[in-house]
């Protein structure tokens, strides 16, 4: 007979819990009128990339000179124009004509019915200095071969801007579109010339360089979140903040409160859709995070907003505040990036703000692309980890870099009050080893 034992009862262990995390006015605001939120984005995307032309169109129409006029060899050059009365600014063209053998007659004929063009046209050329048509100078201006003579020609408008760009083709057009002798050939070359094919093949490149940037960050995407969903989501917002970042800077520069180079527009481009695709990832990784600690969906948004918004808002603007710098440079390969890039930048980070949150709590709650895979929602709507089953191996698969995690497999038991202390693997760990359904894990 055992002697009786006078064992008093213990309370039972409180369950440990978090306190809820704050629910601020701005993300509340988000939650409540996500759908709104994003139809006024896209409406507002929309309008600015049809109200105006697009910002390659724009950056051709508002171009600007991209040479230091205040430079002593610019000013130099126009003051000698100025002194002779022949020209005021510093775009300058050379036509040469090149032929299979010796520039003949007919040759000489062509040559001074395409300089009789090139002064006729007043709105382009400003002065054409012909050097080869009077018989004093001509040798000085012809190859000692006699294959090969040229002509300089002072267009309109500074190097690089609109007006210059524009005397450039102009030239073009007279000096190729005429009928030349056979094996004659005409070209046009030189400082003008050069500054405005760089802005032809800028504008071209940026579409390879867009459809390429875009594959690629799919494939990445597609490797790391292993979501066709999800990777469509995170480029549909890199598109829509873009595209918002374009469109914005195009209307401004179409109603000229700055001028546009290619260098501009292209670094545009390339930054918007690097912190588009960064901001993108913080968010979903944020909330990826927070789900798989045991968060519901509601409270994995919120930390998400309290966890990213501070970073998002601090990036883009240190971004937006040093391109903006750039405006107070004397170099007009920098300057002109100043404005446009930090206008830019900072539509792209109240993109990020508020399109973003409602974008990924609304497939969240219905077909959960950003939910990680072992996250289940049982019938209460608590959104907490499964509980291990009986007679089989638990794992508690939550990220092994948290102290309290458990990720290696328990022994299969019966009883189902088996504690983890039982568990060879868990043993020495006194606290918190087990997720509780509904509440946070996360350190704070």
């Amino acid at each position: 007979m055992s002697a009786p034992t006078d064992d008093t009862p213990t309370d039972a262990i409180p369950t440990g819990r978090h306190a809820a995390p704050p629910r601020p006015l701005i993300p509340r605001f988000i939650r409540a009128f996500a759908l709104p939120i994003m139809l006024i984005w896209i409406v507002i995307v929309a309008l600015l990339n049809t109200v105006v032309p697009q910002l390659e169109v724009v950056g051709k129409m508002r171009a600007v000179s991209m040479s230091p006029n205040d430079a002593p060899s610019m000013i130099a050059i126009k003051e000698v124009g100025k002194k002779f009365q022949e020209y005021d600014t510093s775009s300058s063209v050379m036509v040469v004509l090149e032929g299979e053998k010796p520039l003949g007659l007919e040759a000489h004929m062509f040559y001074d019915q395409m300089v009789r063009d090139l002064r006729a046209d007043t709105t382009h050329v400003q002065h054409v200095q012909d050097f080869w048509g009077d018989t004093l100078t001509a040798k000085g201006a012809q190859s000692r071969d006699g294959k090969a003579a040229y002509v300089q020609v002072y267009i309109a408008g500074d190097q690089g801007e609109t007006l210059a760009n524009e005397s450039v083709e102009a030239v073009r057009r007279i000096a190729t579109e005429s009928p030349a002798p056979d094996g004659v050939k005409a070209y046009v070359t030189g400082s003008a010339a050069s500054s405005t094919d760089q802005n032809i093949v800028g504008d071209e490149s940026m579409e390879l360089i867009e459809l390429v940037t875009f594959g690629v960050i799919a494939v990445m995407l597609l490797g790391v979140y292993r979501s066709i969903i999800t990777t469509l989501l995170v480029l549909v917002m890199v598109v829509l903040e873009l595209s918002g970042a374009r469109g914005l800077v195009a209307l401004l520069g179409y109603h000229n409160f700055f001028g546009l180079t290619t260098f501009a527009t292209n670094m545009l481009v390339t930054l918007a859709i690097a912190a588009a695709t960064d901001y993108a990832i913080f968010l979903i990784g944020r909330y990826q995070e927070a789900r798989r600690t045991g968060e519901d969906k509601e409270a994995a948004y919120y930390d998400m907003f309290h966890g990213t918004a501070h970073v998002v808002l601090a990036s883009g603007l240190t971004i937006a505040g040093a391109t903006f710098c750039l405006h107070f440079t004397r170099l007009p390969y920098f300057q002109t990036m100043g404005i446009p890039l930090a206008i830019g930048m900072t539509m792209v980070v109240a993109m990020a703000l508020t399109l973003g949150r409602p974008s990924s709590r609304w497939p969240a709650g219905s077909a959960r692309p950003l939910s990680p895979s072992g996250i289940r929602s049982p019938a209460d709507g608590t959104g907490s980890v499964p509980r291990p089953s009986v007679g089989r191996a638990r794992s508690w698969c939550a990220p092994s870099w948290r102290r309290w995690s458990v990720c290696s497999p328990c022994p299969a038991t019966t009883p189902p009050t088996t504690t983890a202390s039982s568990c060879p693997r868990t043993s020495g760990r006194t606290s918190d080893t087990t997720p509780r359904s509904g509440t946070s894990r996360r350190p704070r």
